[in-house]
């Protein structure tokens, strides 16, 4: 009877035991703000946070840290006795501040952003002005290097930018900025007398001297305007044909010597038809003419030319088409030129000037970018 006590008693225990291992063996399950957190940590470093708000992002580092300290100390614990009231609240705090800074860096990115776009648009219509005022010069390829380099940022710009990478979108915009001033620099240095109001005034006069031989005698005379690149035919004064014509890779400085590349400014005339020529029909003009020579040699005596410098000839009004360099020639279409050729007869003057308006396109261009 005592033994059957015993066994019961025993039987009883081994249950109640079971029973409380069983409890003990139930886990709690971990909150999910748990991992919502660990995710929430590398979305925000994905987005920039430790870039973007590095205080902010490493103070909820410190707090993140802590909590997974208290996390883990709690699941070293027995099922039972585990208790993650704490773990919760902890990481739901961490949570809303894990949201606070994905808004912050959101709009510290948006305004970033539109500062970058912003500058970009004044930059980029910069660009195109700088770049529509190189494309009318002859000798563009001055500026073109600087201008290519700058559109090949632009294009990486707007890559980062589509990305999101607005460090390396701003970064950009400094050596553009750097470009654009090189590239200004160059287009003024070429146009620099175009802007001056006492070589403007000498070129009209020599532009006035030539419609006054057309009224006087009734004769063509040819006026040729390099910045404008207009080539005009008047006879009485008045305009009878116009056409555009190119110039040579620096025509629109003033011939000096040989191989300089320059376009002759003076006044001419046509002393010989050219038929054919290297360049279909052409008129040749007699350029040196004295005050030509008498340049040469103060430049020379000067010592800004060489002893060897030669100061040139066979500058001519030719075709071959006006999109082409030459090497100090005033170029015209083929079909043009043959126009002219039978129009124009030896002895016609010929006058070269820089520009005779002072409020002309391009150099009201420069004087917009100088603002």
């Amino acid at each position: 009877m005592k033994w059957n006590a015993i066994r019961a008693a025993l039987i009883l225990l081994c249950q109640l035991s079971l029973i409380f291992l069983l409890q003990s063996c139930q886990t709690a399950p971990a909150p999910p703000e748990v991992e919502q957190a660990l995710r929430q940590e590398q979305d925000l470093w994905r987005a920039g946070a430790s870039i973007y708000a590095p205080e902010d992002y490493q103070k909820y580092r410190g707090l993140l840290a802590t909590a997974r300290k208290s996390f883990e100390q709690e699941e070293l614990k027995i099922g039972y006795f585990r208790n993650y009231d704490k773990v919760k609240k902890d990481f739901t705090a961490i949570l809303a501040e894990g949201e606070r800074i994905q808004k912050l860096v959101e709009d510290k990115k948006a305004s970033l952003a539109g500062e970058i776009v912003a500058r970009k648009k004044d930059l980029q219509s910069r660009y195109e002005t700088l770049n529509t005022l190189s494309l009318e010069l002859s000798q563009r390829t001055l500026s073109r290097k600087q201008l290519a380099q700058a559109d090949v940022l632009f294009r990486e710009l707007d890559r980062f930018l589509e990305k999101g990478n607005y460090d390396e979108a701003r970064s950009r915009l400094g050596p553009i900025e750097s470009l654009l001033n090189q590239a200004e620099n160059i287009l003024r240095q070429q146009l620099e007398r175009y802007m001056s109001q006492e070589e403007i005034a000498r070129w009209k006069k020599m532009a006035e001297r030539a419609l006054e031989k057309s009224r006087s005698g009734n004769q063509l005379v040819i006026l040729v305007s390099k910045l404008e690149r207009k080539l005009v035919v008047y006879r009485g004064g008045e305009p009878v044909k116009s056409y555009e014509v190119g110039l040579g890779f620096n025509g629109l400085s003033d011939k000096l010597h040989a191989g300089d590349n320059a376009t002759p400014e003076g006044e001419y005339r046509v002393i010989k038809k050219v038929s054919p020529s290297k360049f279909g029909k052409a008129l040749l003009i007699n350029y040196p003419n004295e005050e030509d020579i008498k340049r040469f040699n103060e430049a020379k005596k000067k010592g800004y030319l060489t002893a060897s410098s030669r100061i040139g000839g066979l500058i001519e009004i030719h075709g071959g088409g006006k999109d082409g360099l030459t090497q100090g020639c005033v170029a015209l279409d083929d079909p043009e030129m043959e126009e002219l050729f039978r129009l124009i007869p030896v002895g016609t003057p010929v006058t070269i000037v820089g520009t005779t308006d002072p409020n002309n396109k391009i150099i009201a261009i420069l004087r917009r970018e100088q603002k």
